[in-house]
């Protein structure tokens, strides 16, 4: 009996002990994972031109560390102690700067196309014809002049003027007049300078959608603006940069006024001059929706190594070859 009672006690020990094995195990698996440590990019540095890429960034209009300049200063902030960790500029002015020496990797896009073929009015069977006058803004080198002859060809080549810029043009849409007088039938602009335009003139209208007539050629998206992120920028901050910048984007388009509220920090004269638009006009234009269902301004967000292909197409337009993987962030 002595060693029955022996046994049944070694036995009930083991089970406890293997019992509270159990139970160490059990509480181990319910404890919660440590959270892994929020990145900090109060610190970050951030320029894109003055224009539509603003409107990404309508949520640090009061962060000391983004800034906004005119589009040609940012050949200058490629190198030197002036550099910043983001730098947003047109897709093609980074590729170059990348290929000439620059520490940037291309982490997103983040506008997809503004683009519109308006038409004055003048044109009396409403149809484009070669000989029809058309006005396309800055020069031949620029990005108007190579999508207009990626989509239309030379067959228009005669009837071509050039403004120098985008408020010319939209000064020939307003008047149905270029600025020496000649009648026009045709102006090729971007928004929000379209927007404003049409509201000068009763006949103007939209006559083609230029996001959608790139799409029915290429099968792909246009592609405008983009993020380059300086090579000192460790990985793990990076990525966060852009999943806030994606977050920040999608909150944007779901609902336009957050935008307002964001750019409404300066107002008349004075956010003009820090914005390089009129807010109010932005916002109006940016609730409309082109063609392809998407926001008339453009404003989106692709990882750029997730659309690789979209952009190599996009480049072969400007004869520029194709991107190797080691310029993007990833």
């Amino acid at each position: 009996m002595k060693k029955l009672l022996f046994v049944l006690s070694i036995l009930l020990l083991l089970c406890g002990c293997a019992a509270g094995k159990q139970d160490v195990a059990e509480v181990k698996e319910e404890q919660p994972a440590q959270e892994e440590t929020a990145v900090d990019l109060s610190a970050l540095t951030i320029v894109t031109p003055k224009g539509a890429p603003v409107l990404a960034f309508y949520d640090q209009i009061e962060n000391p560390n983004y800034s906004r300049v005119t589009a040609d200063a940012i050949s200058a902030l490629w190198t030197g102690d002036a550099s910043p960790d983001v730098l947003v500029v047109d897709l093609t002015s980074g590729i170059k700067a990348i290929k000439n020496g620059a520490g940037y990797k291309l982490g997103a896009i983040i506008t997809f196309g503004n683009f519109y073929l308006a038409s004055t009015g003048n044109d009396e069977n409403d149809t484009m014809d070669a000989d029809d006058k058309i006005v396309l803004f800055g020069n031949e080198n620029m990005l108007p002049n190579k999508l207009w002859h990626y989509l239309y060809g030379e067959d228009y080549d005669a009837s071509l003027l050039y403004a120098a810029d985008a408020q010319q043009a939209a000064a020939a849409l307003a008047s149905g007049n270029f600025s020496d007088g000649t009648a026009v039938d045709y102006v090729f602009l971007a928004q929000p300078a379209l927007f404003a335009s049409l509201s000068k003139n009763e006949k103007a209208k939209v006559f083609a959608d230029i996001q959608e007539e790139y799409k029915n050629k290429s099968s792909l998206d246009m592609i405008q603006a983009a993020v380059f992120i300086k090579d000192s920028v460790d990985a793990k901050t990076g990525a966060a940069f852009l999943d806030q910048l994606s977050a920040s984007i999608a909150s944007a388009i779901a609902d336009p006024e957050l935008v307002q509220s964001g750019l409404g920090l300066y107002s008349g004269d004075e956010a003009v001059a820090q914005y390089g638009f009129n807010p109010n006009v932005v916002v109006n234009v940016f609730k409309q929706k082109n063609a392809l269902g998407n926001n008339a301004m453009g404003l989106g967000f692709a990882r750029a190594i997730d659309i690789k292909t979209d952009i190599d197409a996009f480049l072969s337009i400007f004869g520029i070859d194709a991107t190797g993987e080691e310029i993007y962030f990833q």
